[in-house]
């Protein structure tokens, strides 16, 4: 396929993904500060609906293990095609990037730095050796993690995820009909059960991110989240700072 081609198509498949996924912040957040209504003296939001509930099953077994359910796929795409050149490298960027937010930053993960840099602290009980400085290690110490700045994860992580899926799994899959057969390592079944597996998932984060910004994070901490989810893509694909 012509390079100008394949780069036209690369561009609107991620905007395509893009659009949607930030619609449903935007929609979901519309639909949080709606005029109260009768049926919301009944009671908490949680009870009138599951998703008002961070236990509900799509969240606990779905949403928690996004950058899992985007390696899976990733590496499924790896199995059924020809990855394109760096693809590796740029998912093992896309992975650091996601530890150092979320998960470990030489310490505390930068969302917990920025969440403690803000006036946030792990409310904990007085008996406590030590005040944890992390979200994970404060929730084991039964603390209630309070305060400050907190970036919605659910937002970066989903953003992040979707718009990985839509560079390295979906573009190369798509594009893979217009190459000599010779160089597919799967049947074409094995392709397109894989992009139409990586359009559910993005499907399924278009309803988290809807019900994440309905019921959970003010409009500072939506936007912070979907910045940053936003912005690896942005630097890597739009305006290839790393040369990748």
């Amino acid at each position: 396929m012509n390079p100008t081609r394949a780069s036209a198509i690369r561009s609107r498949l991620a905007l395509l993904v893009l659009a949607p996924l930030l619609a449903a912040v935007v929609l979901g957040f519309a639909a949080s500060i709606r005029r109260p209504t009768d049926d919301d003296a009944i009671g908490p939001a949680s009870i009138l609906s599951p998703w008002a509930s961070k236990r509900n099953p799509l969240n606990t077994y779905v949403a928690k293990f996004a950058w899992a359910w985007t390696t899976t796929l990733f590496a499924a795409m790896l199995l059924t095609a020809i990855a394109p050149p760096r693809a590796v490298l740029r998912y093992a960027l896309a992975t650091l990037y996601w530890l150092a937010m979320t998960r470990w930053f030489f310490g505390p993960p930068l969302f917990d730095r920025l969440f403690v840099r803000t006036g946030g602290e792990c409310q904990v009980s007085p008996a406590a050796a030590h005040t944890p400085y992390s979200m994970s290690a404060c929730r084991a110490a039964g603390g209630a993690w309070a305060g400050g700045h907190d970036v919605s994860g659910h937002c970066f992580l989903l953003l992040h995820s979707g718009l990985f899926l839509a560079e390295e799994v979906l573009v190369p899959l798509l594009l893979s009909s217009s190459v000599d057969r010779q160089t597919h390592t799967a049947s074409p079944v094995a392709r397109w059960a894989v992009v139409a597996a990586t359009l559910c998932l993005v499907g399924v984060w278009l309803l988290m991110l809807f019900f994440t910004a309905k019921y959970f994070h003010g409009l500072d901490e939506l936007l912070s989240g979907s910045l940053l989810g936003v912005a690896y893509w942005f630097a890597v694909y739009r305006m290839r700072l790393l040369a990748l």
